[in-house]
């Protein structure tokens, strides 16, 4: 007996795990946020709300994005924290902790199944360490989940989730689709609701301020996407089998971070296969809550319209929007459950063999979200994401940020414009600017990128030196340092190379470029 008694006190309990899981994500978070090196579709977010100086400005900065304001809002509000692009990373590392925080607190799940999710590839590495605005659709879905039992008493707050959701990202209109088929059909098939709702006395002018507010946000969103309307590809056959495969290896790819080779067949049809098992084992681990299915349907259903129809999704951070999808269904089933099963807990529920034993296909989902997202955080530490911070540092020891700098591709370079907190000339634009405008750029082959410095020093002509700043697959990068070339009337001198980048297109080649003057 005393020797058990000595073991218990030994062994950390549940309590401990539940406060240094969170705080141990949080550290290495603000860590992350100090040492992590933005690339291109960060900084572009950056650098929008940087220059803009006013709200009208930003509207205008922010429209050829592609994306809704309300990201670049938010940075916009924070940019004075340090004026650097570290306001940006500590303003997204809030973000990221709030919503391990919220999923920690209120989450239904067990220790491990949390553990498994905490440090996976989307909150722990891309929604977490990569500065982009899928951090707020998180933070909104797990709010959502955690605040859904006060739908008895208001519907204010979930009008907000769905008003912002459609301000984040157009793939965000997914989750607030779900979240308004949710609420609208609970209404109608469940007779509770109205009951108790109706017991505030004010109730009227909850519902009506609620449609309000989500009507208004959500015209607001509608109006920022159609700004790149031009730019939305519709799907050209209406029937196509290998792209309707391909939308289904985005579902494989939520639940198993996995896309199948799109050129194979093979490839295409087992991972649907597999994705038709892992859907049906879903549905049927939750079909127990009538509002978690439907949220779930919802949700599924208008991903796979929008990834069919109008945009396949480009990267792991797009099929994300799967996997939360995924885990919040199983939230709210979880959660809601003894209104429909009054002989289970959570718990026990969460272990009891099912259709396809899917508690063992989550774990071993989670499990291989885990070892990913571990292996990319250390991965951050090890590797920069982009080369362009080391490149900028290396330009301001050398004291060279006040020389004029010709740079090329607009779109990678920007991490470097950034960092230096500076303009470069940018051939797409035929002038000075520091990230893409998608609206007014053009299209610069990048074997006559010594064609238009000709035409940059043409344009100015009391310019005798510059620096020549390229990203990768530049057509002059293989000139070793101290190596030259000549072009008509200028000498080209390779000055640095800086290719420890993650990324491939975020590496970065100088040199000097003297006027040959005669």
């Amino acid at each position: 007996m005393e020797f058990k008694r000595i073991n218990q006190i030994e062994l950390p309990d549940k309590r401990f795990y539940e406060i240094f899981l969170p705080i141990l994500f949080i550290i290495i978070g603000l860590f992350g946020a100090f040492n992590h090196a933005l690339w291109r579709d960060e900084m572009q977010g950056w650098l929008v709300a940087w220059q803009s100086n006013n709200l009208i400005d930003l509207w205008k900065n922010n429209a050829p994005s592609g994306h809704p304001v309300l990201w670049s809002l938010l940075i916009y509000f924070s940019k004075n924290i340090t004026g650097t692009p570290i306001s940006m990373q500590l303003m997204h590392w809030l973000l990221g902790s709030s919503t391990i925080l919220i999923f920690w607190r209120f989450s239904p799940f067990n220790l491990t199944t949390k553990a498994l999710f905490t440090f996976g590839y989307f909150p722990f590495w891309e929604y977490f360490f990569v500065c982009r605005h899928y951090v707020i659709a998180e933070l909104l879905i797990f709010t959502f989940c955690s605040i859904y039992h006060i739908k008895e008493k208001t519907y204010i707050p979930f009008s907000f989730c769905i008003g912002l959701l459609a301000n984040t990202q157009a793939l965000s209109w997914s989750l607030a689709f779900a979240i308004g088929m949710t609420l609208v059909l609970d209404w109608f098939l469940n007779p509770d609701q109205k009951i108790n709702y109706k017991r505030n006395k004010n109730w009227i002018l909850d519902l009506t301020t609620s449609i309000c507010i989500s009507s208004t946000l959500l015209f607001f969103g509608a109006f920022s996407l159609l700004q790149v309307r031009d730019s939305v590809k519709l799907l050209s056959s209406f029937i196509d089998i290998r792209h309707f495969l391909r939308v289904i290896g985005q579902i494989f790819g939520g639940y198993m971070l996995i896309i199948p080779n799109s050129s194979r067949f093979l490839d295409l049809g087992l991972c649907a296969l597999i994705t038709l098992i892992l859907l049906v084992s879903t549905v049927s681990f939750i079909k127990f809550f009538r509002p978690a299915l439907i949220y779930f349907f919802s949700g599924i259903i208008f991903l796979f319209l929008f990834n069919y129809f109008l945009f396949l999704g480009d990267g792991s951070r797009h099929y994300g929007y799967y996997f939360l999808l995924i885990i919040s269904s199983l939230w709210l089933a979880l959660s809601n459950q003894d209104q429909q099963l009054t002989s289970s807990n959570h718990e026990s529920l969460f272990t009891k063999g099912h259709l396809f034993y899917f508690p063992r296909l989550l774990t071993l989902c989670l499990t291989i979200h885990l070892v990913v997202g571990i292996h990319m955080v250390i991965n951050d530490f090890r590797i920069p994401y982009s080369s362009g911070k080391e490149t900028a540092q290396y330009i301001q020891a050398k004291g060279w940020e006040d020389y004029p700098i010709f740079a090329t591709r607009d779109v990678e370079v920007a991490t470097v414009s950034g960092y230096l907190d500076r303009q470069f000339y940018l051939p797409e634009l035929n002038g000075f600017g520091s990230y893409a405008q998608w609206a007014n750029r053009q299209i610069i082959d990048r074997t006559k990128t010594l064609d238009e410095v000709q035409v940059y020093l043409d344009k100015f002509p009391k310019v005798n030196k510059l620096l020549l700043l390229l990203s990768n697959r530049s057509s002059i990068k293989n000139l070793e340092p101290g190596e030259s070339i000549y072009f008509e009337k200028f000498r080209v001198i390779a000055d640095s190379k800086f290719e420890n980048s993650f990324h491939d297109s975020e590496k970065f080649y100088l040199y000097w470029v003297d006027r040959i003057v005669d």
